[in-house]
């Protein structure tokens, strides 16, 4: 079955409604992630055995250094880009009962003046994510690098986990498992033009 392709129009209008104000980046910027070779996934147990697996097709963000030997990481996943195999478990993942993407769009990950040598040789990066208006602490592995320069020569690659009841999904939870896993994987573009 084909998946469901967001249009380019979708990427027009989350381009232009997220684009941040002039001046509001202060530390050198690496680069900012690019949504064509970018990508999140996410997969649950249903009824603790068969496995729910899909992937946002939209990612932005960027990577910038606020000191020597350090980074900060912002990513945003646009909720609306959800696809999955069958069209009826996409619909209900964007349903309220999930990640309500009609009310909350935006899936956000933020860390903040994280180790340099995590881009390298992988580990935990720890910071913020917010998912359904709930803001919470959270952590994901980096995998370490294949290239000298992560992000630019090579995806940046991590994974992570969260309890979905802890962002206020709750919904069948007698079929759905708690643990939801996502993974992230993107590259950079330096030319700085914009990422739409």
């Amino acid at each position: 079955m084909a998946l469901i392709r967001p249009s380019c129009l979708l990427w027009a209008a989350l381009a232009a409604a997220s684009a941040a104000p002039a001046g509001a980046q202060t530390s050198e910027l690496l680069g900012q992630i690019d949504p064509a070779q970018s990508r999140a996934e996410f997969s649950l147990r249903v009824v603790w055995v068969r496995r729910l697996e899909g992937h946002f097709e939209y990612i932005q963000g960027s990577i910038s250094h606020p000191a020597p030997g350090r980074f900060d990481v912002r990513v945003r996943i646009a909720a609306q880009s959800l696809t999955m195999p069958n069209p009826d478990h996409a619909e209900w993942a964007q349903s309220p009962e999930f990640f309500d993407a009609q009310k909350h769009p935006w899936i956000a990950f933020e860390a903040l003046g994280a180790s340099t040598d995590l881009l390298r040789d992988g580990g935990e990066l720890r910071g913020l994510l917010s998912l359904r208006g709930v803001t919470l602490p959270a952590s994901f592995e980096l995998l370490p690098a294949r290239c000298e320069r992560p992000g630019l020569d090579c995806a940046v690659e991590a994974r992570g986990e969260l309890q979905r009841s802890e962002y206020g999904m709750t919904a069948r939870r007698w079929a759905v498992s708690d643990k939801v896993r996502l993974a992230l994987r993107f590259r950079l573009r330096q030319d700085g033009a914009p990422t739409g």
